[in-house]
């Protein structure tokens, strides 16, 4: 603070605290009057007076780093833990009777005798059939239209080599349409089934 008066920090704890001698103390109060900024020093001294009280300038005795430390841990009281229930377990237990039941089904389901357990989405043929690839830049619509000139229609595909299996009402219109896609421009590859 900016002091205009001759009077130090130390002097102005000690007539805080109560400390300094009469003559002191009344040289003080008369400057506080005469200063506003003295008496507003006085007031925030005034209110950290406990804090200046219990200070001194002798040298601090207590124990410092780990022995400090290791007195206020013996000083506190453990914490008694607080019983929780393990959300982690039930759930397991949960799980585990799930998979239980599950594999009991699985192993106790009736068999369905001589039904396969899947079904493929590919139609059943009437054995009239070709295998046939189309060239890449073959559209949906030319594809469509070909096949129904000829009166095919796709059973099954692409296979992973790119083949469709095409079938036929007829014999007769197998072996007519096996001439026509041998020479047709959208039809890579003509494979009798």
């Amino acid at each position: 603070m900016d002091r205009s008066h001759e009077l130090t920090e130390e002097e102005l704890a000690a007539h805080v605290r109560g400390d300094s001698a009469p003559e002191q103390a009344a040289r003080i109060e008369a400057a506080a009057e005469a200063d506003p900024n003295l008496r507003a020093e006085l007031a925030v001294m005034g209110g950290l007076k406990e804090a200046l009280k219990a200070s001194t300038d002798a040298p601090d005795t207590r124990a410092f780093g780990w022995k400090r430390l290791e007195t206020e841990i013996a000083q506190t009281k453990a914490a008694t833990p607080v019983p929780r229930v393990q959300s982690w377990r039930l759930a397991a237990a949960g799980l585990g009777v799930v998979a239980l039941l599950q594999g009991t089904y699985i192993a106790l389901a009736p068999a369905g005798g001589d039904t396969p357990l899947y079904r493929t989405v590919s139609e059943e043929t009437s054995g009239f059939n070709i295998a046939i690839a189309f060239v890449p830049d073959a559209t949906v619509a030319e594809i469509e239209a070909l096949l129904r000139q000829n009166g095919a229609r796709i059973t099954d595909g692409p296979s992973a080599i790119g083949l469709y299996r095409v079938s036929f009402e007829t014999e007769d219109a197998r072996a007519s349409a096996l001439a026509t896609f041998g020479t047709a421009p959208l039809i890579d590859l003509v494979a009798e089934n």
